[in-house]
């Protein structure tokens, strides 16, 4: 028999039962093999050097488990994790930590050391690691026990088979798709376009934190409710707005270079716009505006000066990060000094980052998002004041790169967005008409799957037909004909997919698998 071996598959089982953790069959199979063969006894030292070769190859088949990020990945990802301070790591350390999980871990282990003296364990370990493959057809990365076996048996919908034709057919279709971008109308009065992103912001975030119905969803002329932005990170979904006026590319396909008709501040540039960048922090890490803005996202230009202005937050990283109202209320005051007749503005603010911590203060990020979600909030709100007291005319843009993941899953901790779930992609989208008068008591909602697609289309339109003309459409009319783009959402190793009401989870060694939401 396995011995203490047992304590360790009985922990990996109950994990997966429990849905928080996935279990390769045939390799934990295959280890558990290994570990009850018999060794004659004229070789019994090599006892001790199985029991040698077992332990690193548990504790890998145990990570290769996990859903949490490939070796390769965390290997890649080194030189950036040692710019996290050392309060951060302890936090997420502290995170990895279910007292829940623990309890029944310790509950099982004492049930064991009693029922081993009457009964052979091991046996039923086989027999429990068999359902598995019982319960998905084969022996890949399987969620839980609820998998996809019917499907898969019939090869119909939610088959592998049936999922990765879908996601082909996704990416062929959105290969095609581009909005164009026409000059506006010499007699229109000209406004600026104002894109804000927010980094760590998705309606699961606003949810749990009970801000749904902050002040400023009021404030919006056009929400959307139903959009997705693909990315789980900050550098890809910068990457995807910046080229929102294609289809949505697959995720390597953001490191290539760029298309210039996607390029929709190119495009904006073309047509009279002139483009601006704004942070309110120093763009280094991660090379986030080096590479990713200005390069793969193809916004070459200066970004505005922040040194002198207020501090507000200490950076996971330890870097500054500026007030939100003071920077963007500061390049407002520049931008009404200029020449320009048109300005077209990104800017991205990362007050609401996992491991941000209050200047002189140490406390749990993830504790003060709250917080820090209401006064952005308030700054925004008091920024759109500013806008309107100016008498310039402008559309503000206000959307999440990726949600803060604040409460986490089975299938993650709480702000590890490796997997980018709906809970993390579904993020909000306001529309601001700074100038447009209108009966609207309430925005106008866009509840069909959207994506940047949809952002490019809308702005688009605005130029085309002014919001702040005499011939202006209703609301209704603007986004009536948007495009819509059905969900799917990836990083580097990882596709989440709806298909019917079901999300589904497909990684590269692995089939595709149920997502469960539940907490």
């Amino acid at each position: 028999m396995m011995g203490l071996w047992d304590l360790y598959f009985i922990a990996k089982l109950y994990l997966y039962f429990g849905h928080f953790m996935g279990f390769h069959a045939w390799p934990n199979l295959a280890f558990a093999l290994f570990l009850i063969a018999p060794v004659p006894e004229r070789f019994s030292r090599l006892k001790f050097v199985r029991q040698v070769v077992a332990f690193p190859v548990g504790i890998a088949l145990f990570y290769y488990d996990t859903w949490l990020p490939p070796v390769r990945r965390v290997i890649q990802q080194t030189p950036e994790l040692k710019g996290f301070t050392l309060p951060y790591l302890m936090e997420l350390l502290g995170r990895f930590f279910n007292p829940w999980v623990v309890a029944g871990m310790a509950l099982a282990a004492v049930v064991y050391f009693f029922a081993r003296k009457k009964l052979r364990i091991s046996s039923f370990i086989f027999l429990a690691m068999l359902l598995p493959l019982l319960t998905t057809g084969h022996g890949g990365l399987s969620s839980g026990p609820n998998g996809v076996d019917s499907a898969n048996a019939a090869g119909g919908p939610g088959s592998d088979a049936s999922l990765t034709t879908q996601l082909d057919a996704f990416f062929r279709n959105e290969a095609g798709r581009t909005v164009s971008f026409t000059p506006p109308a010499k007699t229109d009065a000209p406004f600026d376009i104002i894109i804000v992103q927010i980094c760590s912001l998705s309606w699961d975030d606003i949810d749990f934190t009970k801000q749904r119905d902050n002040p400023i969803f009021k404030h919006f002329n056009i929400v959307f409710t139903n959009f997705n932005s693909a990315a789980s990170y900050s550098g890809p979904a910068a990457i995807r707005l910046l080229r929102g006026s294609c289809g949505q590319p697959m995720h390597k396909s953001l490191y290539d270079p760029p298309s210039s008709e996607c390029l929709t501040f190119d495009n904006l540039q073309k047509i009279g716009f002139d483009p601006e960048i704004a942070l309110n922090h120093d763009g280094h890490y991660g090379g986030f505006l080096d590479e990713d803005i200005r390069v793969r996202g193809g916004l070459k230009a200066t970004p505005f000066d922040t040194k002198d202005l207020p501090v507000y937050l200490q950076a996971f990283d330890g870097s500054p990060i500026h007030d939100d109202y003071s920077v963007l209320t500061a390049w407002w005051q520049k931008r009404v000094q200029s020449q320009a007749e048109r300005v077209a503005l990104y800017y991205n603010t990362i007050s609401l980052h996992d491991g941000d911590q209050y200047q002189g203060r140490r406390s749990n990020s993830m504790e003060i998002y709250p917080a820090r979600l209401t006064q952005l909030f308030s700054d925004l709100d008091n920024f759109f004041k500013t806008l309107q007291a100016s008498g310039r005319k402008a559309v503000v843009v206000v959307l999440g790169e990726h949600g803060a993941s604040v409460r986490g899953d089975k299938m993650q901790i709480a702000g590890l967005r490796e997997i980018p779930t709906p809970r993390i992609t579904k993020v909000p989208v306001g529309i601001k008409l700074v100038g447009f008068s209108d009966s609207h008591a309430d925005p106008v909602l866009v509840t069909d799957p959207t994506s940047y697609l949809a952002i490019s289309k809308l702005l688009s339109e605005f130029i085309a037909v002014s919001p702040f003309g005499a011939n202006k459409l209703s609301l209704e009319d603007y986004v009536r004909d948007l495009p819509a783009t059905e969900f799917v959402s990836q990083n580097e190793d990882i596709v989440v997919m709806k298909s019917g009401k079901q999300y589904f989870i497909h990684s590269k060694d692995a089939d595709w698998v149920p997502y469960d939401p539940s907490n």
